[in-house]
């Protein structure tokens, strides 16, 4: 039985310059007239998000705005958001945003038809289901737009936790992320890796998953470095939409791991971005995948266009493959836990955390304390 995988996709996407200027259109193919469009403060101050609002408006769509949400979406705006869902009797919701707008969507969108609070929803798949949902993707990073996962944070505990729901259309649309600054660009970036280097060295990988994930990983070796340089970049800027995408559908099949379990503990603990968090953990993550099953390693390598001589062991893989990231990272302006301010005593004394985080369930091999806290040692004397 070990050698059976699983693959699917859980949502339509609609991809192109100038799409979002269907979501009127599509909107209303769903049969809904009263959408909540969930949103942040700054997204919905760029002109974008007035095309959105244009379109869905000349479709004859009455808005429900909500923009409110924050960073790393807090129990407590989820809650806010149903209330105000359920309130004014919507029957869509529409994302404008990133990972932390589509996420709140998502978990608003439990809201409408079941009681709150969220909290009592982590990791509970057993709800009356929602309204429609549409993403309009606006960073090239988390992939929502093609995952069952929310991840709220739950204030109540301090730590990072997820809902379970996906969205039924997303949108694709490269002018959405030409405004993104260049330090947010590297972020998400580099959070489309590591969904995409765990998703390949998971511990139930599958064909579909490796093709889109290494897919994603060549995207964003060429094209990262380029909209880091130049946001205005269409050409860039579509293909790290897709490679997002890509490592969306990638690991909502074969699941990230360890990694995400470090960077969601770090980023609830230290209030570190969680693309940047993912780019610190990932080096020691491949070696600690090198000693599991060094070919998946090389997979991740010969993605990012390593040429490997062939007589490696697994333990050269790994150290090769990290290197590479970690030079990789540096040319994005990626900064050491040293630079972010951490002190290695506080780092490790976040071990315990990461044991406790969802997705050290789905780690290939389990770890002692003492591994895990030597990963982290690494993290911040190697980078």
């Amino acid at each position: 039985m070990k050698n059976i995988s699983r693959y699917a996709q859980l949502c339509p996407i609609i991809y192109g310059i100038g799409s979002a200027s269907l979501l009127g259109e599509e909107v209303k193919k769903l049969g809904c007239s009263k959408v909540l469009v969930v949103s942040d403060e700054n997204v919905s101050k760029i002109e974008f998000y007035k095309k959105c609002k244009k379109s869905l408006l000349d479709a004859g769509i009455e808005l429900v705005e909500f923009n409110e949400v924050l960073p790393d979406p807090p129990d407590y705006i989820v809650n806010r958001g149903g209330e105000i869902a359920r309130t004014e009797k919507i029957d869509a919701i529409v994302a404008v945003g990133g990972g932390s707008v589509m996420d709140a969507a998502k978990a608003i969108n439990i809201l409408i038809n079941n009681p709150p609070p969220i909290n009592q929803y982590f990791g509970n798949p057993v709800y009356k289901p929602g309204v429609p949902v549409v993403m309009v993707v606006t960073t090239a990073g988390t992939g929502s737009e093609s995952t069952i996962v929310a991840v709220i944070t739950d204030t109540v505990n301090g730590v990072k936790n997820s809902v379970l729901g996906a969205a039924t259309l997303g949108i694709l649309d490269p002018e959405a992320t030409v405004t993104l600054p260049s330090e947010d660009t590297a972020h998400t970036g580099m959070d489309v890796f590591a969904h995409a280097a765990e998703a390949i060295t998971a511990k139930l990988p599958n064909p579909k998953s490796e093709l889109l994930a290494s897919d994603a990983i060549k995207k964003i070796m060429k094209y990262l470095p380029i909209a880091f340089e130049d946001g205005t970049n269409i050409e860039a800027r579509g293909n790290l939409l897709l490679a997002s995408n890509f490592a969306g559908i990638a690991f909502n099949d074969a699941l990230v791991h360890l990694g995400h379990a470090i960077a969601h503990s770090i980023g609830a603990r230290f209030h570190v971005t969680h693309g940047e968090a993912c780019a610190l953990a990932l080096p020691e993550v491949m070696k600690y995948a090198a000693g599991i099953d060094a070919s998946k390693v090389k997979v991740v390598g010969e993605a990012m266009g390593i040429s490997f001589a062939g007589n490696e062991s697994s333990e050269e893989i790994g150290e090769i493959v990290a290197e590479a990231i970690r030079k990789f990272s540096k040319s994005m302006k990626i900064k050491s836990l040293k630079q972010l301010g951490i002190s290695k005593e506080d780092l490790l004394n976040s071990a315990d955390m990461i044991f406790k985080d969802p997705c050290y369930l789905f780690v290939p091999r389990e770890l002692d304390r003492e591994e895990v806290i030597k990963i982290l040692e690494n993290m911040y004397e190697n980078y």
